[in-house]
């Protein structure tokens, strides 16, 4: 099974919300204006590299497919076009709101992570993929 993902307003949205919370906690956070100006640059920058990232998938570490193969196996597609094989790892969330695929590539050390909304796939995509892995 193969999922090709597509631009999510709701991840931008909720991205955008978080650098905006984070940034009003800052504003009433005690320190020098300079310092709280270089955390505003650091939160809109962060900010900027999720949308980037997570909503749109850019940029070297945006993800654009993932395909699952047997039980657990599966193969990442970058924005660039690189592929990596890797196996899915314990851990992987599945709700109907939100799926976090937590995967390995063979001789990393860390797992990673592909979180998918619903507006990123097709509905009946979706529904495949957490079957596939709630019961793989």
């Amino acid at each position: 099974m193969e999922c090709e993902f597509q631009y999510s307003g709701a991840a931008a949205f909720a991205i955008a919300g978080a650098a905006a919370a984070t940034a009003a906690i800052a504003s009433l956070t005690p320190m020098p204006w300079t310092v709280r100006g270089w955390v505003w640059a650091a939160v809109a920058l962060a900010g900027y590299e999720a949308i980037q990232r997570l909503a749109l998938r850019r940029g070297a570490r945006g993800v654009r497919a993932i395909r699952l193969r047997g039980g657990r196996e599966l193969e990442v597609r970058f924005a660039g076009g690189r592929r990596i094989a890797g196996s899915v790892r314990d851990g992987s969330f599945v709700a109907p709101w939100l799926t976090i695929v937590l995967w390995r590539p063979p001789g990393a050390w860390i797992d990673r992570a592909v979180l998918i909304l619903p507006g990123m796939v097709g509905n009946e995509d979706f529904r495949r993929l957490r079957v596939l892995l709630r019961w793989a």
